[in-house]
């Protein structure tokens, strides 16, 4: 079964559980070539934590709304815990950024939310938006999950 490991740094998300949040896991799967038995950790964060991992990770001094590590491509000491070999990667979130970027495409927080999430899942099972091709494809499938998660969910 595919289980989502949540943290939150001081700060959640008005409206979204940990029910809201394995919905979304399973939603992802059911699109991708995730396993059903993936599990993944999810830590919601401020914008100086963000930008100290985009700094030590991507060389960037900014923070940013959502940041995927996959467990094949970094050091798993650092990300997964010991012994869990369907521990795929992590997704850290800035409640920060959601509640701009909320505000801004005039969506709720929860909606947001689901939206980077998706996205960072996404990046997890492998797909991209490094080119035009992939960013299409990335698109429609964000597209498809939030659309079907905010209908039933």
């Amino acid at each position: 079964m595919a289980k989502v490991h949540i943290g939150y740094d001081q700060h959640g998300i008005d409206g979204v559980d940990d029910e809201f949040i394995q919905f979304i896991f399973d939603v992802v799967i059911s699109l991708t070539k995730l396993s059903d038995s993936s599990e993944v950790g999810l830590v919601v964060t401020d914008d100086a934590f963000m930008k100290k991992l985009n700094k030590q990770y991507r060389n960037k001094d900014v923070p940013t709304n959502v940041l995927s590590f996959v467990y094949h491509e970094t050091n798993p000491k650092d990300f997964v815990p010991e012994g869990d070999e369907n521990y795929i990667g992590d997704i850290y979130i800035s409640h920060q950024q959601v509640e701009v970027q909320a505000k801004m495409a005039k969506m709720t927080d929860k909606e947001e939310l689901a939206r980077l999430f998706i996205h960072g899942l996404l990046h997890l099972a492998g797909i991209h938006h490094g080119n035009k091709t992939e960013a299409t494809e990335m698109e429609e499938l964000e597209d498809q999950a939030l659309r079907y998660i905010l209908s039933t969910g």
